[in-house]
Formats: structure tokens, sequence, C-alpha cells
């Protein structure tokens, strides 16, 4: 059965221009202008589509929380698709709590809360090695900055012992809200070490991300123990309190869908979901719907740029997040070409 979405916005570089998406056995079978979808349609020799009218809605790749703690709750209710975290918070992408670098399972991926006693970083030593030496990666929450200091002397030793290589098939991550020096940005651009950034609860971001991706360093979103706001994190992102660290807001979507998929560990995203952070002919059918009041090319120092006529441009659009507009609204979120969460206004 295949499905024709006509008359929206869809966010594909592989068109910028589109307005009209074909769905098909749950991929992504064209992407275009709607004038040549019913051509696209006669041409396969399609006869029996289901035909959605979005009313000018947005359909962007849907979001990726890459650390999520909460125990309930449907993110695809907020346009999430993939959820990773801790067992007790039945993710889709588990990791293994632990609390004693003895409880390390092999060949899973492990949790680590660095234990507010472990001033000296023996512990957390001890699990990081264990868990290098079997390339399995390790999500580790620090306490406090000297603790993050902690973490990144342990990892640089561990670089020295082991080999860098070592520390890149385990792919480590850190989560973290918080300041980090010139420097430990370096030293994370050497350790093959991502960083997930989890919101406060008010959606502040502290951590320095600009300066991050200019060093190479992966960088994802998590909710933590929150209900998941990815728009709030883009916004966040293109609001720094820090105007140094603004990215632009197709940076930040970047940081809540692809990067999301690229930290979690090797082999725990199905195949078929592996490209699902773009649409585009062939990718998987998984996106969200949106309800948007205006849309932009938007940058990070505030400007809304006019969205260019040149097809090279190949910038697609995103909603305009500011204090002004409205936040976007989910109207449905698609999984594989299943609609997994639909709102009562969607058709």
């Amino acid at each position: 059965m295949s499905t024709l979405y006509l008359n929206g916005v869809i966010h594909s570089v592989a068109d910028p221009y589109a307005t009209a998406m074909i769905v098909d056995n749950g991929l992504i079978a064209w992407v275009g202008a709607d004038d040549s979808a019913e051509r696209m349609l006669r041409a396969t020799g399609v006869t029996d589509q289901e035909t959605v009218d979005l009313n000018g809605a947005l359909v962007t790749p849907a979001f990726v929380d890459s650390w999520s703690t909460r125990a309930s709750g449907d993110g695809a209710e907020a346009g999430v698709f993939l959820t990773a975290g801790p067992a007790s918070a039945d993710p889709q992408v588990t990791y293994q709590q632990v609390a004693t670098a003895d409880q390390i399972p092999d060949d899973v991926a492990v949790g680590w809360q660095m234990p507010t006693g472990d001033a000296g970083g023996e512990e957390t030593a001890r699990m990081l090695r264990a868990t290098t030496e079997r390339a399995a990666q390790t999500v580790v929450i620090p306490q406090d900055s000297e603790s993050v200091a902690t973490l990144l002397r342990i990892l640089s030793e561990l670089t020295q012992d082991l080999g860098a290589a070592a520390l890149g098939r385990a792919g480590h991550r850190l989560v973290w809200n918080g300041g980090l020096s010139s420097d430990q940005v370096q030293t994370l651009s050497t350790l093959g070490v991502s960083v997930t950034v989890v919101p406060d609860e008010d959606g502040a971001v502290a951590t320095p991300v600009g300066a991050l991706l200019a060093a190479g360093v992966p960088v994802s979103w998590g909710s933590g123990d929150q209900h998941p706001q990815p728009w709030r994190l883009v916004r966040a992102l293109l609001e720094h309190p820090e105007p140094e660290q603004r990215i632009s807001a197709r940076g930040g979507f970047t940081v809540a869908t692809r990067a999301g998929l690229r930290v979690l560990p090797a082999g725990s995203v199905q195949p078929d979901q592996q490209m699902a952070g773009r649409l585009a002919p062939s990718s998987p059918a998984t996106f969200a719907v949106w309800e948007v009041e205006s849309l932009s090319v938007q940058a990070p120092d505030g400007r809304v740029s006019a969205w260019s006529t040149d097809t090279r441009a190949g910038t697609p659009l995103l909603p305009v997040l500011d204090a002004q507009s409205a936040e976007p609204r989910l109207l449905a979120t698609v999984v594989g070409g299943t609609t997994v969460h639909r709102s009562p206004e969607f058709p």
C-alpha cells in the first residue's frame, strides 16, 4: 500500500522545495512537487494509494532522544521515534545501569553515574578500563565540573595504555550540561568521546556546543528525566547564553536527529532505521508532521534568512523558533510507514 502526502513542506535535502512525498512499503519512494506526484504514481503503476492532504504542515525526520531516564511516557507524542537510556526506563536502546565495576556484563553498553565519593576516580577508572577492553560503550554522567576533569584524566590515561583505537571502538559518551574549558574541548576531540546535552528544567543549555562541534566532537540530545521537548533544545542552541556557542537551527536540528543515531552503540539500531535521519528516496518512512506558524532558514545570531530560490542552496526550511512565534505542534509521528501517534486534527 502506498501513501501520497500532498500540499505540505517536506524537510528534505534531496529536494529542499519538495511539497509532496510518496511512501511505499515502509520506505520513502519519492519526494518532489505536488504537480509531479500523480505523474510519478502513474509511471510506477500504483493505483491503490492513500492520499493525505498535509494542509501546509511541515514534515521532518523524527527526533532521537539519546538519553532518557523517564520511567514512563511515549516519545512518539513528542515526535521522537527512538529513545535510548537505562533499562528501567524501557527505551528502544538499552543501557545496563551498574553501581560498581564488578557488575559490568559482557558486550553490553552500560550507564555509569560517577560516584560522588569517587574523588580520585578509582572505581570509574576500573569501570572504563573494563568496558574499553570489551569495546562496550559507556554513558558516563558526572556530578560536577570536578568529576568532568577527573573523567577526562582517566580517559587520557586509558588512551596512553590501550591506544586511541580502543577508545574509538568503545565510543564512550559524556552526558553533561555545564561548562567546559577550551583545553577540555580539545581533549575530548582526541578521545573519540561524544557529548550528550540534557537541558535543565528550564530548557537551558550551558554546554559549549559551538566549540565542541567546531572541534569535531559529536553532540547529541537527551531529555533526561523530563518530557522530551526537542524544538526547545533547538531554540536553546540558537539562543545559547554565550553568543560564540550559538549554532544555527539546522545545526541544532541535526543534534536532535541524525547525531543521536550516530552516537549509539554499534548494532543497537535496526538496520532499516540507520538512515532514518533524512527524508530521501530509499530512506525509512520515519518522520513527524508539524503544524507551524512560519518557516525560515534561521541563523544563530537571531537573523531569519529568506529562503533562497537558488536550487544549489540545498537548505530545507525549519520552523522559526523565537519568543514571538508559537512552538511547532505535533500532528503525527510515523515510524517505518506506520503512524504511531496521531492528533485528532491530522487526517
